[in-house]
């Protein structure tokens, strides 16, 4: 489904900021590449790098993207990330546990679902407590959601379980 080239796989990492995206990212790579320094994502593209899943794991070409929370219309909130998604086979979408869904959130997931998209939802930050009616909200709309911590390093094994089986076949 992705727009990744023969034989690469892209995995779009999307969500508000400072919902933990950077540090799942550092969860899920090969331990070698946690000092990867990443240039500042600029305003019409998302952040995109080459890196190796876990120290076994594919390489895969990573495209990371915040959703705009400064523009009203969600469309134009969600560009950058359609642009990510659009270059990706699986979106992994990073909610902050404390939080409901937002309306682009919302539009993102209902966008990922129509063009089938393999996608998960990771929910951060539970060390802080989970807002029940986030879970309520994505209960309802049927999606796959890990409840993690990236900081205290909880509940990542099933969600990268998740993610291997995601991964398109060689």
């Amino acid at each position: 489904m992705g727009k990744s080239t023969e034989g690469e796989i892209g995995i779009a990492i999307i969500g508000r900021g400072k919902v933990g995206k950077s540090l799942l990212l550092e969860r899920i790579i090969s331990p070698q590449l946690i000092n990867e320094t990443w240039a500042e994502s600029s305003k019409l593209r998302p952040l995109s790098k080459r890196l190796r899943l876990w120290p076994s794991g594919p390489e895969v070409i990573i495209n990371l993207a915040s959703i705009d929370e400064d523009i009203a219309d969600i469309e134009e909130s969600a560009k950058k990330c359609i642009m990510a998604i659009s270059e990706s086979d699986i979106v992994i979408i990073v909610l902050d546990a404390r939080t409901q869904l937002s309306d682009c959130e919302t539009y993102l997931i209902s966008y990922l679902e129509k063009r089938k998209v393999s996608f998960l939802i990771a929910i951060n930050k539970i060390e802080f407590g989970t807002n029940l009616h986030l879970l309520t909200e994505l209960d309802a709309l049927e999606t796959v959601y890990f409840e993690i911590s990236c900081k205290e390093n909880a509940g990542l094994d099933n969600m990268k379980k998740k993610l291997i089986h995601l991964l398109p076949s060689k």
